[in-house]
């Protein structure tokens, strides 16, 4: 898995016009659909990470044929390659992997404890309670892992409970054997986690 992550404001306006001409049209179409402008700048920030990260590893973004499953997944149909892109608040991330890959990255704010039953298990309750000052940051770590696992799989965030993370320290071990998680500690005050399919 390499990865990018950069702030959206070290880019300029004319930076995102530019790209946009460039942008493969289902993605163009998805993007025309959002409503708030900032959620389109960060969606073409994106796609001009996924472009550089692609030339760092000696692909061309435009020679590239691309795609968006029934759940709003894009991915790459004439390459043995696979990526994702989140973004929250002031950040993009974008990886790519020879093999599925999620990702995704949460600014951890203050949350409503009532999100644990409907993310949590058992015991990926017992860690999010287990430390009372650490609890809001806890609660994006469990998110954003079974976020960047259902980004993985190209499904929505309907079974949330099917997945366990336990969490010792900063290591990860998920429930489905198959899969490789962990964080990427790279910005202070988010989390960023991935999870990405492995051969066993």
């Amino acid at each position: 898995m390499k990865y990018i992550i950069k702030n959206i404001n070290d880019f300029t306006t004319e930076d995102i016009d530019k790209f946009y001409d460039k942008i493969y049209k289902e993605k163009k179409e998805k993007i025309a659909k959002y409503k708030n402008n900032i959620t389109k700048v960060r969606s073409i920030i994106g796609e001009i990470i996924l472009s550089e990260l692609l030339t760092k590893n000696k692909l061309s973004y435009n020679d590239l044929k691309y795609n968006i499953n029934e759940y709003g997944k894009p991915y790459i149909k004439n390459k043995n390659l696979f990526f994702n892109i989140s973004h929250s608040f002031d950040y993009v991330v974008v990886a790519i992997s020879n093999n599925e890959i999620g990702i995704d990255i949460e600014k951890v704010r203050k949350t409503s404890l009532n999100i644990i039953n409907k993310i949590a298990t058992k015991k990926e309750k017992k860690y999010i309670l287990s430390t009372p000052n650490k609890i809001n940051e806890r609660i994006f770590k469990i998110f954003t892992l079974k976020e960047a696992y259902f980004k993985m799989l190209g499904k929505d965030l309907k079974k949330l409970l099917e997945i366990e993370f336990i969490i010792n320290n900063n290591n990860v071990v998920c429930s489905n054997k198959k899969v490789k998680a962990g964080f990427i500690n790279v910005v202070d005050g988010y989390v960023i986690a991935y999870c990405k399919k492995i051969e066993i």
